[in-house]
């Protein structure tokens, strides 16, 4: 009983071994496959939510600009570290986005070229978009209409549904396609028509001012954008309001209507100035102003007012559109016949000339090398996928194969333990076979040397003398009465109280023979046998297991007689 016992608790000890292992491999494809996509959906939320915080952000830069920037500069101070190395990227955007609006262009490139790297990098489409179109912006307004109209391009063809963006770099192309002198017309009414379709007032309006912009010689265009300057009023963007009260000027002055022109431009100052705005569109104002005078050969007018012109202009940093100013300043002094300031003028103007063209090319090359660099991460990101992949299929295929070995072992271990568990089996019946084959020897030397005659032992509960008679003249109760002889007479001798038969039963169930065995042992039914069970419980008054108190009883016997 000990050995089976050892042998069974190593048996459990394994499928509780192979069952913990099994559940280990479950849990490692669970957070491979399943763990994963949890990670990436939340991932994927998070960024999501990012960018809507940024492209309201975005939106309010463009128009209303003071108020994106307290906006930004709330956000950043509620900001802990780990929310701001999510939010670098969308910082350095928006940086570059107030530079800019602020005409501080190199500036502006510097955290560009920051966000560029960063969205890059994190594959966002969305906001390599934006950046672009803010590139060709910046190269725009530097000059670089070929180099603007890549980017333009480049915005295109990575937006993904911005109706916005789509429309403003469609208008931005049509833009530099007539200084040009290239055909625009398809690019400017593609993006007209999609700025126009905006669910927001500001940038369908804008769509309606790009449309009449690109028609100024239409006479009917300034009353469109007289009602178009009163909607950006209504909306109290003020300083859109004043730009498109200048172009109308522009309009009435292209046609050499200098009246109206001075209507239109006053009008616009006096915005400015009563709303405090326009701080980069009201130099230009004064230029205009002074150019108009010239027109009309007032030149000390001219003069006063392209002078206030030159002061703005280097208060907000905008020393590149000096040179409009200086040149005509050049000419009014040539008019007035003072030479002397007229050749300060012109020397003003040559060197403010080599000196932008100086920041220009500078400006381009930063440009260049912002795109070039942008193409060097493109393809070493495009590599990177290629290895990234391979890695992966590396990691799912070791893992496959992982499982289908662990797999096979744990089939082979099963089958070795469910083999060994047979020869267990067997090994048990034979050494209970062993037993009983022992105590009946201890049992007969017992007898033989008390000298006993068998049949007082045999005939206490009997009539006749031989177990053959005992038992029945079955053959196969015959043979079992030979085997166990000595077992019979014991159980016959202990307990009285059955009869020949059931101690018969008693002898076979301590043997932990199946009722079928025994069934077919004695010739009758299943259902008899389980009948006979619950009578030879009920007269040995035993509630416990049949099987282990008539064994104990037996192996007590065996004991004392053997002590």
């Amino acid at each position: 009983m000990l050995l089976m016992s050892f042998f069974y608790s190593k048996l459990i000890g394994m499928n509780l071994f192979m069952l913990c292992m099994h559940r280990f491999y479950i849990i490692i494809v669970f957070v491979l496959f399943v763990g994963s996509p949890v990670c990436f959906s939340q991932s994927a939320e998070n960024k999501v939510d990012v960018d809507k915080l940024f492209s309201v952000l975005d939106f309010k830069s463009a128009y209303y600009p003071e108020e994106a920037k307290m906006d930004l500069d709330s956000l950043l101070k509620h900001t802990s570290e780990v929310q701001f190395d999510a939010y670098a990227g969308y910082v350095d955007y928006m940086k570059a986005q107030f530079l800019f609006l602020d005409m501080d262009l190199d500036s502006s490139l510097v955290y560009l070229e920051k966000a560029i790297s960063i969205f890059t990098i994190a594959e966002n489409k969305n906001w390599l978009c934006k950046s672009q179109f803010l590139l060709g912006q910046i190269a725009e307004t530097t000059g670089l209409y070929e180099q603007a109209k890549i980017n333009y391009y480049e915005s295109i063809a990575l937006n993904n549904n911005d109706n916005d963006y789509l429309g403003l770099a469609y208008v931005g192309l049509a833009r530099c396609k007539q200084i040009l002198e290239e055909t625009f017309s398809e690019e400017l009414a593609l993006g007209v028509r999609i700025l126009k379709s905006s669910d927001r007032k500001e940038v369908s309006l804008y769509g309606d001012f790009m449309n009449q912009l690109f028609d100024l010689k239409n006479p009917t265009v300034p009353a469109k954008l007289s009602k178009i300057a009163q909607e950006y009023f209504d909306l109290g963007l003020y300083e859109r309001s004043a730009g498109v009260y200048k172009v109308i000027g522009s309009s009435y002055y292209a046609r050499m209507e200098i009246d109206s022109a001075h209507v239109y431009c006053d009008k616009a100052i006096e915005l400015c100035e009563q709303k405090s705005v326009g701080d980069f569109i009201l130099p230009a104002l004064y230029q205009f102003k002074g150019v108009l005078y010239f027109q009309q050969e007032l030149y000390n007018v001219a003069e006063v007012y392209l002078a206030r012109s030159v002061e703005l202009y280097k208060s907000h940093n905008q020393n590149n559109r000096l040179l409009y100013t200086y040149n005509y300043l050049h000419q009014i002094n040539k008019a007035k016949k003072n030479f002397s300031k007229a050749y300060d003028d012109l020397k003003e103007y040559q060197d403010l000339l080599n000196e932008t063209t100086s920041y220009e090319k500078i400006r381009m090359a930063k440009v260049l090398e912002i795109n070039n660099k942008v193409d060097v991460m493109k393809s070493q990101l495009v590599q990177l996928k290629i290895e990234k992949k391979a890695s992966e299929f590396m990691l799912y295929l070791v893992l496959v194969v992982t499982i289908v070995i662990l797999t096979g072992v744990s089939v082979f271990f099963y089958l070795y333990q469910k083999n060994k568990r047979k020869k267990m089996e067997e090994l048990n019946k034979e050494f209970q076979n062993m037993l009983i084959g022992i105590g009946e020897k201890q049992l007969l030397e017992h007898r033989l040397n008390q000298k006993v005659p068998r049949e007082v032992i045999v005939g206490s509960n009997s009539k006749s003398s031989a177990p053959a008679d005992l038992l029945g003249e079955n053959d196969n109760v015959d043979d079992f009465d030979t085997c166990y002889t000595e077992t019979i007479s014991l159980f016959t001798t202990s307990f009285p109280q059955l009869t020949r038969t059931e101690v018969r039963y008693a002898v076979m169930i301590c043997l932990r023979l199946p009722i079928e065995v025994i069934a077919k042992v004695q010739n009758v039914q299943p259902a008899s046998i389980r009948k006979a069970k619950q009578r030879i419980r009920a007269k040995l008054n035993i509630e416990d297991n049949l099987e282990e108190y008539l064994q104990e009883f037996r192996e007590k016997k065996i004991a004392d007689l053997a002590g």
